[in-house]
């Protein structure tokens, strides 16, 4: 049998906040043509390494890559798993590690990493241009942190404000 979804795993044994958010059941249906291929994975952001170990189940033909700023103390990353410490907004940095370990680009690139949107912005516009496949997926989590006004960068929501600008296009 194929593995076809996230409910076909273990989650429990997953420490990753992907599970608890919820993510997993929005990423089946887009990562689902991927399941069974050869392919490379970046995720941005380890924490405390629990979705490599989950990215690294859930494509069982896949190197998964992780680029943080921290390393987690005593993580063992295992087999197909590689990580790198370094800044998300270095494009140096990131062209470094995707060369490295994926030269023909990245097949999927997740960033869960700072949440901070200049840095964002940085590694966006960077890895998409630049080490991305075509027709690769690019996936942001945590967007919505940027409306919080106890993050770096972060405002609040004014709709209002919003609406006035569309009505302006």
């Amino acid at each position: 049998m194929l593995f076809r979804s996230s409910l076909e795993l273990s989650l429990d044994k997953y420490d990753s906040d992907k599970i608890n958010h919820g993510y997993l059941k929005e990423y089946d249906p887009i990562f689902e043509p991927y399941v069974q291929k050869k392919i490379a994975l970046l995720e941005l952001g380890v924490e405390k390494g629990g979705s490599l170990l989950l990215w690294r189940d859930y494509f069982p033909f896949g190197t998964i890559v992780d680029i943080d700023k921290k390393l987690p103390a005593g993580f063992d990353p295992g087999e197909r798993i590689r990580i790198f410490e370094g800044d998300q907004a270095d494009p140096q940095f990131l062209s470094q590690v995707a060369n490295e370990v994926a030269s023909e680009g990245f097949d999927i690139i997740i960033d869960d990493a700072s949440h901070i949107g200049e840095l964002t912005k940085t590694a966006f516009w960077h890895l998409f241009d630049n080490h991305l496949k075509p027709n690769g997926i690019y996936v942001i989590e945590d967007w919505f942190t940027g409306y919080w006004s106890d993050r770096p960068d972060g405002k609040r929501l004014n709709l209002e404000r919003s609406e006035e600008h569309t009505s302006e296009l």
